[in-house]
């Protein structure tokens, strides 16, 4: 899974996150693995992608993206006819709308003037991660291959799709960064003595050795632009041959999400009829025979989420994160979307430095 994931989303010219997360910012200093004698488009083993990234420090973020208040920004689209002749400008919120992330989302305490808006919209094209074939033995694996056709011991295959409706930037100039990195630009005074420190620490741990003995140490990486996510949409589609037992996964799935979505709405209503401060007796025992009903219909909202999230590992077991909602069906296939409750970072790129020189800096 950390191989497919890492390889698609870098065929968009982005290094991946994964698992998505939301403390990614550019300004991060990150220490990755390589592998020897390979470029990042080779071919690697999946075990290599089981050496993470690791922070290492960060440049003072609060510093750094003073530069972005004056940066250009486009006026917003309105008026465009949306589905059913709705105006753009007047829908309302939704998941792949741009969230703003501001300047005062980092807690700059010296900072006094006016707030402004750090991150951009950009576009992040659809893009397949991988393919779920079933095997002999009826479990549910990722295909190596990224969008591979075919099949494995005669059964047919499911086709994974990744698209991401809604993603923001916050982008921070080369020079900017450049300029930080050879100053007094890190969080801490001795920022730059401590960053040669975990390093220096550091990178034995992340050196990688292939099977034949090749080591290869890692790169440094200065973050300059990170990508954020409110929400993915996962599509599972299959052929024909796997199309009914498909549908039969999904009708549950979606029944499920039916009944989840009533019960949140019973739960809802019974907390705003519940009296704030009970009165007499009756008042009380009233009181007390809505406490136990509550009590009920919450332990059967937490069983029928399990059922939820069992049936969606089901349907998607290396996906990441899909445990929001079915956004559509059709007769070969399912979307399933999932809403972020904060920005998550799936992508970024980076400056490549040289830790060894690094090292030897004073």
């Amino acid at each position: 899974m950390l191989k497919t994931w890492s390889e698609s989303v870098a065929n968009l010219g982005v290094r991946a996150v994964y698992p998505l997360q939301e403390s990614l910012y550019p300004g991060n200093l990150l220490l990755v693995p390589t592998y020897p004698g390979k470029s990042r488009s080779d071919e690697k083993p999946s075990e290599f992608y089981t050496y993470y990234p690791v922070p290492v420090g960060s440049l003072d973020l609060c510093k750094l993206y003073v530069s972005i208040r004056s940066a250009p920004e486009l006026p917003q689209i309105s008026g465009y006819p949306a589905k059913g002749g709705e105006p753009a400008g007047e829908k309302p919120e939704a998941p792949w709308q741009p969230t703003a992330i501001n300047y005062s989302n980092f807690k700059c305490s010296d900072y006094k003037d006016a707030d402004f808006r750090v991150n951009r919209v950009t576009a992040f094209p659809a893009f397949q991660f991988g393919s779920r074939v079933e095997s002999g033995m009826g479990a549910n694996v990722m295909a190596g291959t990224v969008g591979a056709k075919g099949s494995v011991v005669g059964k047919d295959e499911y086709l994974m799709t990744v698209s991401v409706p809604s993603v923001t930037v916050i982008r921070v100039d080369v020079s900017e960064l450049l300029s930080a990195l050879g100053g007094d630009g890190f969080k801490t005074k001795d920022g730059f003595s401590d960053l040669q420190s975990v390093v220096t620490r550091m990178m034995k741990l992340q050196t990688f050795v292939d099977k034949q003995g090749n080591s290869s140490k890692p790169e440094l990486l200065l973050v300059s632009e990170v990508y954020y996510a409110n929400a993915i949409d996962i599509s599972v589609t299959s052929s024909a041959g796997q199309a009914a037992q498909l549908a039969v996964s999904t009708q549950a799935l979606v029944e499920r999400f039916e009944k989840l979505a009533g019960l949140r709405d019973q739960m809802k209503s019974m907390l705003k009829e519940a009296p704030a401060t009970p009165g007499n007796s009756q008042g009380q025992s009233n009181s007390q025979t809505q406490q136990t009903a509550m009590k009920e219909l919450a332990r059967e909202i937490g069983e029928t989420e399990a059922e939820v999230d069992k049936l969606s590992k089901a349907l998607l077991p290396d996906a990441p994160g899909v445990t929001g909602a079915v956004k559509s069906v059709s007769s070969s296939g399912v979307t399933l979307t999932q809403v972020f409750p904060r920005p998550m970072a799936i992508g970024y790129r980076a400056i490549g430095l040289n830790p060894d020189q690094l090292l030897i800096r004073k």
